[in-house]
């Protein structure tokens, strides 16, 4: 179960990754938009500072924690703020081996994707030493991604996200 701190900075960095759209659009004319900025957990001020950066031809992702926050560098590629958002999460649950960043859904792994407007192009469901997993392969805007999803108690929880490189 998600705290208030938790739900507080996923919703400030979800709004802020919408916000920013346009400006990642602009950024994505010459460069590759990387979101750099500080996530506080603290239950009794949890904060996130961000901001975006456009480089030209780096996509280098960085992540470190600093006492009791993380300080990073994101590319952000896809101009879906949800699936910008579901990939910097991941990138830091496996990074920092933390499940306050973990991505949990309450509905269908496929009527989740669906409802932030991918296209779903293929499902898998399988059983793995005991344990239910969900792959999808879906697009957005163009670019095409291999998500997995778990099975765990009343919902489904991000495992991994990759970008399918060169995929027809």
């Amino acid at each position: 179960m998600m705290t208030m701190a938790q739900k507080s900075v996923h919703k400030e960095l979800l709004k802020f990754l919408k916000d920013s759209v346009p400006e990642i659009l602009e950024g994505l004319r010459y460069g590759v938009p990387h979101v750099v900025g500080e996530i506080g957990f603290s239950e009794d001020s949890p904060h996130v500072e961000l901001s975006l950066i456009t480089f030209n031809g780096s996509r280098r992702p960085l992540a470190f924690n600093d006492g009791d926050s993380a300080k990073f560098m994101y590319p952000v590629e896809d101009t879906n703020p949800y699936m910008a958002f579901l990939e910097i999460m991941s990138f830091f649950e496996k990074t920092f081996d933390d499940s306050r960043f973990r991505v949990v859904l309450r509905t269908s792994p496929t009527e989740f994707l669906k409802s932030i407007g991918l296209e779903i192009l293929w499902t898998n469901e399988y059983l793995l030493d005991g344990t239910e997993f969900v792959q999808v392969w879906a697009v957005s805007g163009g670019v095409k991604y291999n998500i997995l999803f778990e099975r765990g108690g009343r919902g489904y929880f991000l495992r991994d996200i990759k970008r399918i490189e060169g995929a027809q």
